[in-house]
């Protein structure tokens, strides 16, 4: 039982490293422990056992900012990586039909088209025809190289080119059906970005405009009814008694516009490119806009 943990375990690094996961688990764990800490001082500053320079709500979305201001970064990063794989990877699969169509074998194919400059897949795939030039099979040194490269149209076209390949059917045509098929994928792609960015921005303005109508209230139109003789109306509107402060009032708009602007980011996130993944990049950059600005302002 304990080797197999140990060769679990050593399975895992391995596939870590292989698929160039090693960046993504630290900065999941640099994230995890930021908001954990950030969280629990949030909690102990609730109970009064931490008193220090920044109130509650700050430690909280410290913990938000920490954790979608790395994993954002990495996620940006990353996503643009896939893209210009993506873009790339048709060409390649191309030019193996066109050698395919020429006469040579499908492994004189990938090691003549591994020769050509392909951008920042060359390297990956001059590794498919070193693998084979020793000695290794087709099939697993293109299952190595979808799993190095790790995207889903990749993954999606190497399975179809293997099991064309094992079949015995016409390996040129499914190869630039393959080819095209990655082609349109991404063009669709590229499509719906263009047209849902609209939306986005739509949400950004919404998000803009809603912070500076609570900013001018409450740096105007609140401290003249709380502290001139509107006091006594706005005493009757929060409910009769002894009223509500005038940072009170803001701590409250403080509240409803971080909010806002989560729930805003989450949307904008999903009309991108539908997932709320993408959704990291636009918390930090709402949410860190609404905590600057409230705190330039106000310096709630």
């Amino acid at each position: 039982m304990k080797k197999s943990k140990e060769a679990h375990q050593t399975s895992y690094l391995k596939n870590l490293i292989l698929t160039k996961n090693v960046t993504k688990l630290v900065v999941n764990i640099v994230s995890g422990v930021l908001v954990t800490v950030f969280v629990l001082l949030g909690i102990l500053s609730i109970l009064g056992i931490f008193t220090g320079f920044l109130g509650y709500v700050d430690y909280f979305v410290f913990a938000i900012l920490s954790g979608t201001g790395l994993y954002g970064m990495y996620g940006s990063m990353y996503a643009r990586r896939i893209q210009k794989i993506d873009g790339i990877f048709p060409d390649f699969v191309r030019d193996l039909a066109e050698s395919r169509r020429a006469g040579m074998t499908f492994t004189k194919a990938i090691l003549f088209s591994s020769k050509g400059e392909y951008g920042i897949l060359t390297p990956e795939i001059k590794k498919i025809s070193q693998q084979i030039s020793w000695g290794g099979s087709v099939a697993d040194a293109l299952e190595a190289f979808a799993q190095r490269v790790n995207t889903k149209s990749i993954r999606r076209t190497i399975t179809l080119i293997i099991e064309a390949s094992n079949s015995g059917g016409n390996v040129a045509d499914v190869l630039d059906v393959a080819a095209k098929d990655a082609r349109e994928i991404k063009m669709l792609e590229a499509e719906r970005r263009t047209n849902m960015a609209s939306y986005v921005i739509v949400i950004y303005v919404g998000v803009f405009v809603f912070l500076a109508i609570v900013l001018i209230l409450c740096t105007s139109f609140i401290p003249a009814m709380v502290g001139g003789e509107g006091s006594q109306g706005m005493q009757g509107i929060m409910g009769g008694g002894g009223g509500a402060s005038q940072k009170e009032i803001s701590d409250t708009f403080y509240l409803a516009c971080l909010v806002q602007a989560f729930g805003s980011a989450l949307v904008a996130g999903v009309f991108e490119d539908g997932r709320y993944t993408s959704s990291v990049k636009h918390i930090f950059i709402m949410v860190f806009s609404t905590w600057l600005m409230f705190k330039l302002t106000l310096g709630v």
